[in-house]
């Protein structure tokens, strides 16, 4: 059973739970390279961390990490922490507060110091070729600005008790 499924359920289940009971729902874990792929506006080579444990509540504690190598279109490199979660149309969205810095790790004058609300959405948990996401910085672009291909890594989503989707068989 796909562990998107098994949230789904923990989800209506959590609803018949003490309102003041949180539980962990899932982990999300990933890390590895990128492409951004045509859907993208910007384009390049990107290196991803993603770890994140989700409660029943929708508040998420973990940590996001997206670096656009050399040659990239925006080179830099946007990080944050994750604070929140939602489940919408069967794919997870992450949520959290972001900055930017630049590749020489100094924060981006007039930017990097400003607090940038950011959402990650998975598409598709897997590896190369099959693990996708998408970033989405309202104060860069009213769309999402970068939509990622996994070229390397995994990005896997572990329920408690249960095998991640995007384990290896």
């Amino acid at each position: 059973m796909p562990a998107i499924f098994v949230i789904a359920a923990l989800l209506g289940s959590s609803q018949q739970a003490s309102a003041h009971e949180v539980r962990l729902v899932a982990t999300i874990n990933g890390a590895g390279r990128a492409i951004m792929d045509d859907a993208s506006p910007l384009k390049g080579t990107t290196t991803y961390f993603i770890h994140a444990r989700l409660y029943s509540d929708g508040t998420a504690i973990g940590r996001f990490d997206c670096v656009d190598l050399a040659g990239s279109t925006a080179e830099g490199d946007f990080f944050g922490p994750i604070t929140s979660w939602k489940m919408v149309n069967g794919m997870i969205t992450l949520s959290g507060p972001g900055q930017l810095r630049a590749l020489n790790g100094d924060l981006v004058p007039g930017i990097g110091t400003t607090v940038l609300p950011y959402t990650v959405t998975i598409q598709k948990f897997g590896g190369k070729g099959t693990g996708h996401w998408t970033l989405d910085v309202p104060f860069f672009a009213p769309v999402a600005i970068c939509s990622e291909l996994l070229t390397s890594g995994r990005l896997v989503m572990a329920t408690p008790g249960r095998r991640g989707e995007g384990d290896p068989d």
